[in-house]
């Protein structure tokens, strides 16, 4: 009997949460698809015109979401580009090849754009 009680408590509680109407759902669904496409298409730009560099890690964040398996993570680098430097926060589904690397201090390969430093994509 437990179990039943617990399933009508869960939903019980469920009913205090606004759900979004269908309508609302599938623009959300529709914004977090054009979100990633735009993604995708500024990567392969990264990836065509960028410039090679290295960034070194200073802080990161896991941002508790996941993408193809992979943890997404925020990450405070300090990116140097053709003897340039600047301060970066960039967000981007890590690799577990990479993960080991990420650590205060650890150093990375990067393509970045070398007009805008914030617009890169990591290499390893």
């Amino acid at each position: 009997m437990g179990m039943f009680k617990d399933l009508r408590d869960l939903h019980k509680a469920s009913k205090q949460f606004e759900r979004p109407t269908l309508r609302e759902g599938l623009a959300q669904a529709n914004e977090a698809v054009q979100a990633y496409q735009a993604g995708a298409q500024n990567d392969a730009r990264v990836a065509e015109v960028g410039v090679m560099g290295t960034a070194t890690v200073k802080e990161l964040r896991p941002t508790g979401r996941y993408i193809n398996q992979m943890p997404e993570m925020e990450l405070d680098l300090t990116v140097d580009v053709n003897g340039f430097q600047s301060e970066v926060t960039h967000t981007s589904a890590i690799s577990p090849a990479i993960l080991p690397r990420l650590v205060p201090g650890g150093s990375l390969t990067i393509k970045a754009d070398p007009e805008d430093h914030s617009q890169l994509i990591l290499i390893g």
